[in-house]
């Protein structure tokens, strides 16, 4: 199964979180339809794929920013999970997350691509000061948007029996504390009642 979450950023954001899903569901669909028939060896390739297929989604962003000027800078961010078996793939660009939760236990995949991250990274604020900080919005990283290159994340992992995946923006993020989405996934007895609730 596969999923994708988008976040608008810009007064064009959402044509460019239009445009990034329908480039990454073209390359998905008519790049790799081996997809199903790959085997453990392959997971090194299909990583790479991921990344061809972000960065095919950026460039198609950009291409049509410049073609349209009233579009300029437009952009999105854009964090997909593929699961194949037991296998979990998931690129990432931008502040929208991948999150697993396991044994009541909420474990964040990916790191946000903002200022700020950046900035606890190099031990220059404390998580408790990036919470609140001015330029916790400040991306350094989107599907389009103004530079012409794209930092992409890719992971991988091992799924396990009653592991529940969640993507979201930052729009649950800024809301909702990890305790207050773990809880909500500890109680749903759905997926669709989890994200209704949440």
């Amino acid at each position: 199964g596969a999923g994708v979450v988008v976040d608008a950023l810009g007064t064009a954001g959402e044509q460019a979180s239009a445009l990034a899903i329908d480039s990454v569901e073209t390359y998905v669909l008519e790049a790799l339809k081996w997809f199903a028939h790959k085997h453990g060896e392959d997971d090194d390739q299909l990583l790479a794929e991921f990344r061809n297929a972000l960065g095919q989604a950026h460039e198609r962003v950009r291409h049509e920013s410049i073609e349209h000027p009233e579009l300029h800078g437009m952009g999105t961010t854009l964090t997909l999970a593929y699961s194949l078996n037991d296998q979990l793939y998931v690129a990432h660009v931008g502040d929208s997350r991948c999150y697993l939760f396991r044994d009541r236990i909420l474990y964040r995949i990916t790191q946000d691509h903002t200022l700020v991250e950046d900035m606890v990274r190099k031990g220059v604020l404390t998580e408790e000061q990036a919470i609140h900080h001015r330029w916790r919005h400040v991306i350094t990283s989107t599907v389009g948007g103004e530079s012409s290159k794209v930092r992409i994340d890719v992971h991988r992992l091992h799924l396990q029996p009653g592991d529940i995946i969640l993507l979201c923006s930052d729009g649950l993020t800024e809301m909702q504390t990890g305790d207050d989405i773990a809880a909500v996934l500890q109680s749903s007895t759905t997926p669709e009642s989890a994200c209704r609730q949440l």
